[in-house]
């Protein structure tokens, strides 16, 4: 007699985002919206969602025996905290990044619109003359 397997809603929900979030990301790889690193780096992320969570005890053993923890609930907890720390540098660097890059191009603008006023004004006359159109005769 066969046995059907009971499926949790996690089981089969998540390897649905798993595979639409792997499907955008090459989408956007393609479009060149991002690099090749990070498209592997967010493939591997979903596919070890994926795969956490059609089979969940025997991935999370093996994480745990790799690192040395007793328990595998341990071991995927360590690893999810891991992980979210190194999603909030690589953030945290590239806002970093982004805030020097608009620094450098505002003040690259001030610069070039100073410069473009100071043209201005050496081309104009420095006391500007008015010219009356009706003079009166006193």
């Amino acid at each position: 007699m066969t046995q059907l397997i009971q499926l949790e809603i996690y089981q089969w929900l998540a390897p649905i985002i798993g595979l639409f979030f792997i499907y955008r990301t090459i989408v956007q790889y393609m479009r060149r919206k991002r690099t090749f690193v990070a498209m592997v780096v967010w493939i591997l992320f979903w596919m070890s969602i994926t795969l956490m969570a059609i089979i969940p005890n025997p991935v999370s053993m093996k994480i745990a025996s790799i690192l040395g923890f007793r328990s595998n609930v341990t071991a995927v907890i360590f690893v999810s905290i891991a992980l979210l720390f190194l999603f909030v540098f690589y953030l945290s660097s590239t806002i970093e990044k982004l805030e020097h890059q608009m620094t450098d191009l505002v003040r690259k603008i001030a610069i070039d619109e100073k410069n473009k006023l100071n043209e201005q004004e050496d081309k104009e006359p420095a006391i500007p003359l008015k010219k009356n159109k009706k003079s009166k005769v006193g």
